[in-house]
Formats: C-alpha cells, structure tokens, sequence
C-alpha cells in the first residue's frame, strides 16, 4: 500500500490530500482497503453513489449498454439520451435538457444559456450574473469567479468580467446589484461550504420579485442538493421557488460522469446548432444509468426513506452531543448533514477525520471547525448507528489529544 500511495505522489499533479490507505474495492456503503481494513462511508463520492457502490441493478445496466453501445457524439441520436431527457423533463418544470459530463461543465452551460437568451430577447449589453457568498459552483474560471472565494481564487486572475456577488441570505443591499443588464442570478438552495445552510424564504421571495422586475432568470444550482439527496428528487421543489434553468450532475449516474441543465423551451430554444456542445456529454451509457437512478430516487416512497434515515442521523447525533456537548450546530437537508463542532472542544477537523479513518469511517471535511456527511441514499440503518458509534469514538479520541 505504501508504494502505491509513494507513486501516487510521485506521478500525480498535488490537487489533492488524499487519505492515508488505497481503496481496493466499494459495495453498497462499505470500503475496503490494500489491506482489507472495512470503512463505513459517509461520503458516498462527496454526495455522488447515492444507490451506493457497485449497485448490482446498474451493473446489469452498465454490461447490457457496454455490449450495444459506448460512445457515438452528439452528431447522432441515441435512445438511452432521449429517454432520459424525457424522463427528467416529465418529472420537474423543463421542456428541454443538455447533458454534459460534470457539474462544473453544467455551470458554463447555464451561464452560457442565460447571457445567449437575455442579449437576444432584451438587449446586448444584458450579461450580468449575481451570485452569491459562501458559494460553490465548480473549479472552472468560470465557477470560482462565481464563488468569488480568497481560497479559490488566488494565483488565477484574471477572472471572468460581468459577475456580482452579495452575501447568502442577507435580503438588504440585494436591489442594488439588480439592472437592466443582469442577465440572471445564481444560487444553491441548500449551501455546504459552511455546514448545510438553506436559504432563507423571505430571501428566495426577494430574489423572484427582484429577477421578475429586471427580466433576470433564476440559475439553481443543484450539482449536490438534486437527485434525491435533499429528501425531494430535486431541492428546488421545497423553497417554492421554479428555476428558468437547474444545474444537475453528481447522483444523476450514481458515479459515472454524466451532468447537465434543464430549462425550457423559451430558453434552451435560444441556443442554437454550434452555439455550445461536449464530446462525450450524454453518452449511451451514462444515460442508461441515469434513467435507471432517476426510475429508482423518484418514488415517493424512496424519498420518505431518506428523510427517514435523515431523522436517524438527527437523533443519534443530538444524543451524542448531549453526552459530551461539543457540537455547536447540527444542520441538515435529508441526508446531508452538517455538524459544526466548538472549537474549544475539538480545534482539529484533519485529526478528527484521521481518526475517523483509523477506526474505520469516511467523513468530509466542510470547513475548519465542521464535517459533513453525504452518505448513500440506501445506506442501511444498522450501518448508520454502527458509523456513529465510530464516529463518536473518534470524538472522545480527538478530545484527549
């Protein structure tokens, strides 16, 4: 195992600080390591396996496509592609859909979209994009000029022109961003760069009253919150709030690449042949998965199951915040779940998540004081109170070094 983590570093650009131990093989939410450790995985991919690893039914999917078809573009229709693009229109307020491969991709065609349907239905100067603090819409030049983050942005100016940002939740100062040049605004519902954080309802009526005064469209970005993981097959469905376009990718192939945009028929018919495209955005296979996770996370009664398991979480982590009082907050959206420690209690995030690791459970890390969890949708019950039992060891650890 240490070789391969050595040639890891040796032959790999330093993006990332990956964990100490090589995964071998994944099933449903367990892990295992080189050296047959077994993890309980509370990330799920970062919000990705939401039927958990190697699904047996979308393995079947994966083999039956692999032997019709791969790969095709885009200058040819395919079935898997068309099904799904109905599927997912049926089933939210879209006519219209593009795919592409990952969230980050959908973010550039959603901004792309918008400033093509505001300059030719309004006027050519109409491109300006608000967005929003705390923020993350993908590491395109594009997404952190969105996010407009120190941490994100550093060492890459110059950024993309026409952006605006104003902080989440914060209603005072918000027109003043607002003309007749903003093309749209940009928003996650549901924010977890800080924990979970929703967005507030006076906030979201005051952006629909603002974006309808300006003839400025609404963006949602969904990359982590759709696909079931708020508790509804998209998140946008509790905030009474219908998006002109909603950016998806993350579950929607439950971790093969696949992501893309919704829109109607108005908008997305602004777009014309050439105007934006992708190589392998859509291929057969992913569609084919996609149709298949979204038949699976659309029913009403699977969706009661996450926010059932979600209350589970809840319960068990209140009960250990009653033993030790060391979370500050405990928020969440389904099974997405934040839990902000006092830094009194814990003053290391990376050594609670090292800990984790050596006890046998992946967490996330949110930020410098706050881990999160965004485990399968399927995740068995038994798994979650065994998970948190780990995870409280790992606490009363951390609290002793």
């Amino acid at each position: 195992m240490k070789k391969i983590i050595n040639e890891y570093f040796n032959y790999t650009v330093p993006f990332y600080a990956p964990a100490e131990f090589v995964v071998k093989k994944a099933k449903g939410s367990l892990v295992w390591d080189e050296n047959n450790k077994r993890y309980i995985d509370f990330t799920a991919g970062i919000a990705v396996t939401n039927l958990g690893h190697s699904n047996n039914e979308l393995i079947k999917i994966v083999n039956a496509q692999s032997k019709k078809m791969w790969h095709l573009s885009n200058l040819y229709i395919h079935q898997p592609a068309v099904e799904l693009a109905k599927k997912l229109s049926k089933k939210t307020f879209a006519d219209k859909v593009f795919f592409c491969n990952s969230g980050g991709e959908s973010i550039e065609a959603a901004i792309k979209t918008a400033r093509k349907y505001t300059s030719e239905n309004f006027r050519k100067d109409k491109n300006e994009i608000i967005s929003f603090s705390t923020s993350f819409h993908g590491r395109t030049m594009m997404g952190i000029a969105l996010a407009k983050a120190k941490h994100l942005i550093d060492g890459f100016a110059p950024l993309p022109r026409g952006i605006k940002n104003h902080p989440y939740n914060e209603i005072e100062g918000l027109e003043s961003l607002f003309s007749e040049k903003t093309s749209a605004v940009i928003l996650e519902l549901v924010q977890w760069q800080s924990g979970i954080t929703k967005a507030d309802k006076k906030f979201i009526t005051k952006i629909k009253q603002l974006a309808k005064k300006y003839n400025a469209l609404i963006i949602i970005d969904e990359v982590q919150s759709g696909i079931g993981r708020t508790g509804t097959l998209f998140a946008y469905e509790q905030f009474a709030i219908k998006p002109d376009i909603l950016c998806f990718a993350k579950g929607i192939a439950n971790g093969f690449p696949l992501g893309g945009i919704l829109t109607s028929s108005k908008i997305g018919d602004s777009m014309n042949v050439g105007s934006h495209g992708t190589t392998f955005g859509g291929g057969p296979i992913a569609c084919s998965i996609g149709s298949a996770v979204v038949d699976t996370i659309s029913k009403k009664s699977f969706l009661k199951t996450v926010v059932r398991k979600e209350k589970i979480f809840l319960k068990r982590l209140n009960a250990i915040n009653l033993k030790h009082k060391c979370f500050k907050k405990i928020s969440s959206a389904g099974l997405w779940i934040g839990i902000e420690f006092d830094l009194n209690f814990i003053s290391n995030i990376d050594d609670l998540i090292k800990k984790s690791h050596e006890n046998g459970l992946m967490i996330l890390k949110a930020n410098i004081n706050t881990i999160r969890f965004s485990p399968s949708l399927i995740i068995e019950d038994d798994l979650i109170d065994k998970g948190l039992k780990i995870f409280e060891k790992s606490i009363i650890q951390s609290l002793g070094s």
